[in-house]
């Protein structure tokens, strides 16, 4: 999708895109030999929102998990 109007805004979005793809063709090549697909997309999407949800989550007294603030944030804001 989209999202910018303007001439600049649109060059910088669509060349993020081409990055993202290269940067994820050879990620694909280097680690499973084999080509940039949908599946290896969604793999790595849930491999690191998993990593960050982990990492930066406590749980509320039913158990749930809640999202917190990096550390450094939170000195940051103090």
């Amino acid at each position: 999708h989209l999202i910018a109007r303007e001439k600049h805004g649109l060059m910088v979005q669509i060349l993020g895109g081409l990055i993202t793809y290269l940067l994820m063709a050879i990620y694909c090549r280097e680690q499973f030999g084999e080509e940039v697909s949908i599946k290896r997309v969604r793999e790595i999407r849930n491999t690191i929102l998993n990593e960050l949800f982990n990492s930066n989550s406590d749980e509320d007294n039913q158990g749930n998990k809640i999202l917190k603030e990096p550390d450094h944030l939170m000195q940051a804001k103090t």
